[in-house]
């Protein structure tokens, strides 16, 4: 060790980070002092979160902010200091239909993680959401920066289509961005549209 505190501490340290929802410290303070963290220490961390998006009054996008950290909190306590885990490849919900953007996550201790976003009325405002939520996770050194847009619709007979382009940002590669939602969406036929 290097005389600067005991495994302990540091465990501590992670812990707190986990709290605070700033991960990619928690990921480099793990990475660095190779201490083990137990499931048993992140499940209360989850778990007092859990309760938080149970309460009634948050909006959409307080408890979609609550969930994205139960989701990193698991895949922490799973997987490991692993941030393409932590973050989610997809937000695509069921039934959607309007705009998806493809971007690109790196830097920090994100190397290289094409995601799928949606959810806004505009590609810029989907850009500005992830830029947002990886702030929320704590991700402060990763940029995210966007590959192109689309969008997509689920329809009546379990096909999922995905079409057009984003007038910001050009077209996404749609082969890519089928193979991301089939990913998701295993039961389903994607359909490009040209």
């Amino acid at each position: 060790m290097n005389g600067y505190g005991s495994v302990l501490d540091y465990k501590e340290k992670v812990l707190a980070c986990l709290e605070a929802s700033k991960f990619e410290d928690a990921i480099k303070i793990r990475n660095e002092f190779q201490m083990s963290i137990h499931p048993s220490d992140v499940n209360p961390i989850i778990d007092a979160i859990r309760k938080l998006e149970k309460n009634p009054e948050l909006d959409r996008g307080q408890r979609l902010s609550l969930l994205r950290k139960i989701k990193a909190l698991k895949a922490f306590r799973d997987h490991g200091p692993n941030a393409k885990k932590m973050i989610s490849n997809i937000e695509l919900p069921e039934g959607y239909c309007g705009k998806i953007l493809m971007v690109n996550i790196q830097n920090g201790v994100v190397h290289k993680l094409v995601c799928l976003r949606s959810g806004d009325m505009w590609h810029r405002e989907i850009l500005r959401n992830t830029e947002q939520e990886l702030k929320e996770l704590g991700f402060f050194s990763s940029s995210v920066c966007e590959i192109g847009g689309a969008y997509t619709r689920f329809e009546k007979d379990q096909t999922i289509t995905i079409w057009g382009t984003s007038d910001d940002f050009g077209s996404c590669d749609k082969y890519l961005a089928a193979k991301i939602i089939q990913e998701a969406f295993p039961d389903r036929k994607i359909h490009i549209e040209y």
